[in-house]
């Protein structure tokens, strides 16, 4: 007799995981990205310095900060980028200069402080929504991509274990969306000619302006997800297929084609879509309902207002929130 496995137990089996109840795992999401941040421990101090730089200091050691969209984002990401670098890429380089031509050190200076900008920005503020399981209709991505922009806290974090969200096959536990707003593009690093502004209405210029997702599985591995070009004049839906189509172009200006074989990038094409329009309609019917949003209790509760940086006797802090937020929609 065929025993009917809740998405919950399926996503925990395929994951080599104990089940957990929903609620239970948003203490696991919560370790899982601390721990991939405690090797940063410095980076993420000097980022609370450049955001209360920015903020309070700005007529004094926030004089020469880039600019970037405050009550959205909480740093501008060339800030992570140009820390990891220093901390990480430059001791590799010191070691082995001839690492620079190595294509997996041109990947991790691009992807882990994309990782991280978003890991920060949501360990300050440390809401978790969850969605009921249910079909939401891929219509909701019809909206304009530049609608997505105004997150209510600087990152949003769910707890997918009961959503059948997916990668490449293989259950996602969680996802944090969180702006990624740069005044230089990233592909500049690589000797790349300066990119166009891609800021959005009333806001200061920005070549590169992302609304990305970092996707949790089960064993915490963290990875990056699917992102939206919150500049783009379509629908978030379009531009998710155009994403999916340029996956092969990217991957062959950027010579993946020595590690990928060419199968796997028409597959990581092909799939991008898919798996972009379930994780982008999480958010989109979020943010279609943020008056409907609930506590455990059933009680009816909004996202609170992001941290302000606090004076004290050692001079300006900027604390987080010290516990989860569990937040629910039906």
């Amino acid at each position: 007799m065929e025993t009917k496995l809740s998405s919950i137990q399926k996503s925990s089996v395929l994951n080599n995981e104990p089940t957990l109840s929903a609620s239970d795992f948003d203490k696991k999401l919560l370790s899982f990205v601390k721990d991939y941040c405690s090797p940063f421990d410095d980076i993420r101090k000097c980022l609370a310095d450049v955001r209360i730089a920015a903020t309070v200091e700005k007529e004094t050691k926030g004089q020469d900060l880039p600019l970037w969209p405050l009550d959205t984002c909480y740093v501008n990401q060339q800030c992570v980028i140009d820390l990891y670098n220093i901390a990480s890429v430059g001791a590799k380089l010191a070691g082995d200069p001839s690492l620079l031509n190595d294509e997996s050190l041109i990947l991790d200076m691009l992807i882990e402080p994309t990782i991280l900008g978003g890991c920060f920005a949501w360990d300050k503020v440390r809401n978790i929504v969850h969605v009921n399981n249910k079909q939401l209709d891929n219509s909701l991505l019809d909206c304009s991509c530049a609608s997505l922009a105004k997150l209510p806290q600087w990152a949003i974090c769910f707890n997918t274990i009961e959503n059948n969200i997916f990668l490449d096959d293989r259950p996602v536990a969680g996802v944090i969306f969180y702006r990624n707003f740069n005044h230089k593009h990233p592909l500049e690093l690589l000797g790349f000619p300066p990119f166009e502004n891609n800021a959005l209405d009333g806001e200061t210029a920005a070549t590169f302006n992302l609304l990305n997702s970092i996707l949790i599985f089960h064993d915490g591995k963290i990875v990056l997800g699917p992102h939206l070009e919150l500049s783009n004049s379509c629908s978030v839906k379009i531009s998710l297929e155009n994403n999916g189509k340029g996956i092969k172009d990217f991957a062959e200006v950027m010579e993946f084609n020595k590690v990928l074989t060419n199968d796997d990038i028409i597959h990581m094409g092909n799939s991008y879509a898919k798996e972009a329009y379930g994780i982008f309609t999480l958010l989109a019917y979020l943010l279609n309902n943020l008056d409907k949003l609930k506590n455990e209790k059933g009680e009816k509760v909004s996202f609170a207002p992001n941290p302000e940086p606090v004076k004290t006797k050692k001079g300006y802090r900027l604390f987080g929130s010290d516990r989860i937020s569990s937040y629910y929609l039906d």
